[in-house]
């Protein structure tokens, strides 16, 4: 942390009257001196941390931007010369039509500096949305909130900073922060994973010798604060040693005096051989990360990591949840009649403006007494797809659901206690708190296609006024899980889980190309310690075996591929599909995606983001389809849908994985494996019925995400879970075979 003047004496005094383990502040390296041989330091080839900051920023500042609510303040602790964060402001600027930025540094000449290459460098960014703070950073983001007391700031921590705070420290630090700023925030921070230690040696230790130049700048500046000034012969004969602290994952850079130094007046006595700590690295797994997070009171919104550099955006307990029921609102002030069902089987859209609300307080504060609001909407239905008089235990379906405004009311009261509950940082723990957030945006996910269903009726009966043979689509019967996932019964299985062997109708793929992945161990799902929180069925972490060399279409099916299925009669060949799911099919008359509409012979496609094209405007686009219907189109072609390991084994073969493409994204991706537990398995204390009641042989796994997925959820141990016929969600599928 930054320090200047009397507070930097008495660390420096501090630091070195200690029999041992004697240090100094870290910020004293950052001198004028200190500052160029920084700069000569990320010039060197061993130091990978300058570099493979910069090269994430380079892959993903669009997406960092995307995450920064418009008109926020870009607050920078020390923004040095702002060479990186040009980037980032760039991008803003870009997205947003104009950037305000704040930089704070202890050094008057650097914040000069970086005005100066910020107007240089970003386009569009104006002298007067830009404030300079020459300050220590709790001060300095004191005094941004004194001058901006309303918008919401986004700090940004670059360079792995953070490091250089133990773990302890670290926490209080963020801490302080949002004591000094509030809640309406949020926190762009940059870390260093840990690695290979002589990976870590290397860069700390370059054979030039510039890193022991700084680090002895460091220490000679701590010295001069006292009024000891080191001549060169003395600084020349220390030496510069490097520890790697694998228990405490930290790089340790120390200055070792081969003579004793004596400062009577200031009682310091470092002895021959005694060494003195200059600066310190902290280097983090996930778990650190996680940890951090949680115990200052933040929610991890959003990552962005390799093997090397971790990117994440921080934003605390409230202002997620603030943010989530703004979304939520925002939803539900668009819809204009809240007791429409526009899928079967399911509750209408008033239902879970209730729900996720009730489902919080239930959740987040168990010592509240329920109420009778609580327990009607505690809980949604999810009927088993072929058969809905089969189904979990759920509260009775009212007769007459609450008015509107009623549940608008109940709404604000239970916002009003969670709010209140996390002003003190320890009543809710940091797990309940990601439950809560998490299960609200599974929900709204399964809205958005709730709603594409309505626009698709609309939109057929509009077509219909119009003269036009618009096809009847039935509904059928559906479920949905609750939180977002599958949906289904608690008994009989809706299917086989093998197939009939097939004379394929074509060969695949159309266009694209098949990529070859080789067999072998593949892990699947997460630790807790480690990844933060996860549900029940994430959990414990599985090694096993692919027994087979496969190979994977590069690209998901596509809307123009599955159509030709449509047209050459795939929907009619009994031979293609399982007994269970052409009945079903047969039955509810689904002859194309429950996403698509018929009219006069064209399609049109209902897409995610509630437009509707004629189906030439998204022919390439991944089709959205049910697991049934992905396992048709793969038997017309000689193939089978990929398994939940096979999924896991594209991901960890390196680079190979590079050739399979929108694996993680643009729909969540089907699985022809059944939705069973890790061995091991045990439901979650706080809400067992999540996954256990959907072991029933009728769901299956479902991995990746959807382009309406909320980044919160997008982890790859996530295993989303619905039954084989569901038609609605927005997921794709790929081909696969066994060598």
């Amino acid at each position: 942390m930054a320090c200047h003047g009397d507070a930097a004496h008495q660390q420096v005094l501090k630091g070195l009257q200690k029999p041992e383990g004697k240090q100094t502040p870290f910020s004293l390296l950052y001198n004028k001196k200190g500052c160029e041989l920084y700069k000569e330091i990320t010039r060197l080839e061993e130091y990978y941390p300058f570099l493979a900051e910069d090269k994430m920023l380079e892959l993903h500042v669009d997406e960092i931007a995307a995450q920064i609510p418009p008109q926020s303040l870009i607050v920078e602790l020390g923004c040095g010369t702002a060479c990186k964060t040009a980037k980032i402001l760039s991008a803003i600027q870009a997205h947003h039509g104009r950037c305000r930025f704040a930089g704070i540094d202890v050094s008057g000449p650097f914040l000069e500096e970086a005005c100066k290459n910020l107007i240089q460098e970003v386009n569009g960014l104006r002298l007067e949305d830009m404030d300079m703070v020459e300050a220590d950073y709790m001060v300095g983001l004191k005094t941004i909130r004194e001058r901006y007391p309303d918008e919401n700031i986004c700090i940004l921590w670059l360079g792995s900073s953070v490091g250089n705070l133990s773990a302890a420290d670290a926490v209080q630090f963020f801490q302080d922060a949002i004591a000094a700023i509030g809640t309406h925030c949020q926190l762009f921070l940059c870390t260093d994973k840990w690695k290979d230690q002589e990976v870590l040696r290397t860069a700390y230790h370059d054979k030039q010798g510039i890193t022991a130049l700084f680090i002895k700048n460091g220490m000679r500046n701590a010295l001069a604060l006292l009024g000891h000034e080191v001549s060169p012969d003395d600084e020349a004969s220390w030496v510069y040693e490097v520890d790697i602290n694998e228990h405490l994952r930290q790089v340790e850079m120390f200055i070792k005096f081969p003579v004793e130094l004596t400062l009577p007046q200031h009682q310091i006595h470092i002895q021959a051989g005694e060494r003195v700590l200059v600066e310190m690295s902290r280097k983090f797994t996930v778990g650190d990360i996680n940890f951090l997070a949680n115990e200052s009171g933040f929610v991890i919104d959003k990552t962005w990591r390799d093997q090397t550099w971790g990117m994440q955006m921080l934003v605390p307990f409230k202002e997620a949840f603030v943010r989530c029921w703004n979304t939520t609102d925002a939803f539900f002030e668009n819809l204009p009649n809240w007791t429409e069902k526009p899928i079967d089987i399911r509750h209408p859209f008033c239902f879970y403006y209730g729900h996720m609300s009730a489902f919080a307080k239930l959740k987040l504060l168990p010592n509240e007494l329920p109420t009778k609001l609580d327990l009607m909407f505690s809980r949604g239905i999810d009927p088993m797809v072929t058969d809905p008089s089969k189904c979990h235990s759920h509260p009775k379906v009212p007769v007459q659901w609450p008015t509107k405004e009623e549940i608008i009311e109940y709404v604000h009261h239970v916002r009003l206690l969670l709010t209140n509950a996390m002003e003190d940082k320890d009543s809710i723990s940091a797990r309940l708190i990601n439950m809560g957030l998490e299960h609200e945006y599974m929900h709204l996910e399964t809205l958005t296609y709730m709603l594409v269903q309505q626009q698709k009726k609309r939109f057929e009966k509009k077509k219909s006024s119009n003269g036009f043979n618009t096809l009847s689509y039935m509904n059928g019967h559906i479920n949905n899980s609750h939180v977002g996932n599958g949906g289904g019964s608690t008994s009989t299985s809706s299917g086989p889980t093998t197939k009939p062997s097939l004379t394929p109708m074509r060969s695949y793929p159309s266009s694209g190309t098949m990529v070859q992945i080789s067999k072998g161990n593949v892990t699947m799902g997460g630790n807790v310690a480690d990844d933060g929180f996860m549900w029940d069925n994430e959990y414990p972490q599985l090694t096993t075996f692919v027994s087979d060399t496969f190979v994977v279409s590069s690209e998901p099916v596509t809307v123009r591929e599955f159509l030709a299925f449509v047209k050459e009669g795939g929907y009619e060949h009994e031979e293609l599909w399982h007994p269970v799911d052409f009945k079903f099919f047969k039955e509810e008359g689904h002859k194309h995606p429950a996403t698509w509409s018929k009219v006069q012979d064209e399609y049109y496609v209902h897409c995610p983001n509630l437009t509707t094209h004629h189906w030439s405007k998204v022919a390439d686009q991944p089709v959205l389809v049910s697991l049934s219907e992905a396992e048709a189109f793969c038997s017309s072609v000689g193939c089978r849908v990929m398994t939940e390991a096979e999924y896991h084994k594209i991901l960890q073969s390196g680079g190979y994985a590079l050739k399979v493409h929108k694996l993680r994204t643009d729909g969540w991706e089907w699985t022809s494996s059944p939705f069973q537990p890790f061995p091991g398995f045990k439901p979650m204390d706080e809400y067992p019925e999540y996954s256990s009641d959907f072991f029933d042989g009728s769901h299956y796994v479902l991995k990746g995400a959807s382009s309406v997925t909320h980044p919160i959820m997008q982890r790859d141990s996530l295993r989303n879970f619905y039954q084989r016929q569901y038609p609605y969600v927005f997921a794709k599928f790929r081909c696969c075979k066994s060598m």
